[in-house]
């Protein structure tokens, strides 16, 4: 095991044994026909420490090391930001506890950056989900699926040319070359975030904004596990209406006339959020598992008007109970 590793897979988990179980397998499979030194950092969030008993289990058959971390802080940010400190390699990849990577995924990834000298690389995320089928308001899954349809190797352009933000990237399936100037001159994340999200988004805007070079890798592909409760329309809502609050803060952050920006969307907010109501009443979709339009439009708009009030942490239970969410 190389005490100076090619890349670094970090692993930031929450109370997820299972699915980070099946995570830290399909990184340990990984065909690597490159020949890189890996190594894998879990960074456990949870009090509990759920995540020691499976990096133990798997350490001991692992052909490569794992490390074990933990830290408390309830901000994602930070956590994030610890798993660029602990890196060793020259590369970074993210990869989210709920995914499972192809076997070829850090084979992707890594001749993707080499071939392009890009200081990011971000790959597609699929979807499986634990009923077997997605919900009926979204019967193709597309909600779920991140997939920005570009051809591989192709650059991100993550802003139209008036600074709009086009596409909302996170870090679960993307690698950071920390050699590259663009990544030591932009980091880290923005903890001001906290726990109302957003600050991965943030992040890739603003390394975008100051001409770093952000490439897609179609074939380095993860799949996430979708639960059944993400599947439920309140809960989607709830994630629109924080989402949309990330777009507002970091479309205004690079606007080049932000005043006029934020009349404008202050404007659409409230006709997304009319319009939606409109439709909902109109369709009795606010008693409907099958229907999500107007409520969808409404949570758009509502997101709009009350950026700065984020949402918070939302509460993943682990059983089939009601979602609550804490608003910071």
């Amino acid at each position: 095991m190389s005490a100076s590793p090619d890349l670094s897979i970090v692993v930031c988990t929450y109370d997820r044994p299972l699915h980070l179980a099946e995570t830290l397998r399909s990184c340990l499979a990984q065909h690597n026909t490159l020949g890189l030194a890996l190594e894998l950092v879990v960074i456990d969030n949870h009090p509990s420490g759920s995540a020691a008993a499976v990096v133990e289990a798997l350490a001991g058959e692992a052909v490569w090391p794992i490390r074990y971390i933990v830290d408390l802080t309830r901000n994602m940010a930070t956590l994030r930001n610890r798993g660029f400190a602990e890196a060793r390699g020259r590369w970074l990849a993210f990869i989210d506890d709920d995914e499972i990577a192809d076997p070829d995924w850090t084979d992707a990834l890594v001749a993707a950056a080499r071939a392009t000298d890009a200081a990011v690389v971000v790959g597609p995320r699929l979807a499986r989900f634990e009923t077997g089928a997605p919900p009926a308001w979204d019967p193709t899954g597309a909600a779920f699926v991140r997939d920005l349809g570009l051809p591989d190797l192709a650059e991100i352009v993550l802003t139209t040319p008036g600074g709009k933000p086009r596409y909302g990237l996170g870090t679960g399936n993307s690698l950071f070359d920390l050699a590259h100037r663009g990544v030591s001159e932009n980091g880290p994340m923005r903890e001001s975030f906290g726990d109302a999200g957003g600050e991965d988004a943030e992040l890739f805007v603003r390394m975008h904004r100051q001409n770093c070079k952000l490439v897609y890798a179609a074939r380095a592909r993860v799949t996430e596990t979708v639960p059944e409760h993400r599947t439920l329309p309140a809960y989607r809502v709830i994630r629109v209406r924080r989402e949309t609050q990330h777009y507002v803060t970091i479309y205004l952050d690079g606007a080049k006339r932000p005043r006029i920006a934020w009349a404008i969307l202050m404007l659409k907010g409230v006709m997304q959020l009319s319009a939606g109501w409109l439709i909902a009443v109109a369709t009795g979709e606010f008693r409907s598992n099958t229907r999500l339009r107007g409520r969808v439009l409404m949570a758009h708009g509502l997101g709009k008007l009350t950026w700065k009030q984020p949402i918070g942490y939302i509460q993943e239970p682990a059983l089939n109970t009601l979602i609550t969410t804490r608003v910071n």
